[in-house]
């Protein structure tokens, strides 16, 4: 006869989805290092994005790559723009937007609690496991008045 699954066990359950869950749902950044002089950090809304048009003169700090999971656009703008002002960059290139098509990622899970703990709870998500995006950390190098 299979044992009842106690409160405790149940407890540990969630946190582990809950956990699984939470990492899955996160934003990261990898930077690429382009060899320029190390500059002082920035606030990250202090950096600014161009996606089409770029500021006539700048140094190239770093090429970033966000890759996110269950994250929406502003999540990974803001992540790159922090991680562009952490390495000094006020300004960030956008060089493209979801390369190749996105992968459709489905979690399931079910947690089963004892009698009085509240029974079974069943959860899915979905959405795009393998979203990506790529931009240069740059310096902006001020234009000379006349």
């Amino acid at each position: 006869m299979p044992r009842p699954v106690t409160h405790r066990a149940a407890v540990a359950v969630a946190a582990l989805v809950l956990s699984a869950a939470a990492s899955a749902a996160c934003v990261r950044v990898a930077a690429t290092p382009l060899g320029a002089a190390p500059y002082p950090a920035v606030p990250a809304d202090s950096v600014r994005v161009f996606a089409t048009l770029s500021p006539r003169a700048y140094t190239e700090i770093a090429v970033l790559r966000v890759s996110r999971a269950f994250r929406g656009d502003a999540a990974a703008l803001r992540a790159l723009r922090t991680h562009a002002g952490r390495l000094g960059a006020d300004g960030l290139l956008l060089l493209n937007t979801r390369t190749g098509a996105p992968v459709p990622t489905d979690v399931s899970g079910v947690l089963v609690g004892s009698e009085g703990a509240g029974g079974v709870f069943v959860g899915r998500a979905s959405g795009n496991g393998d979203d990506f995006e790529r931009a240069v950390a740059i310096r902006i190098t001020p234009v000379e008045s006349r």
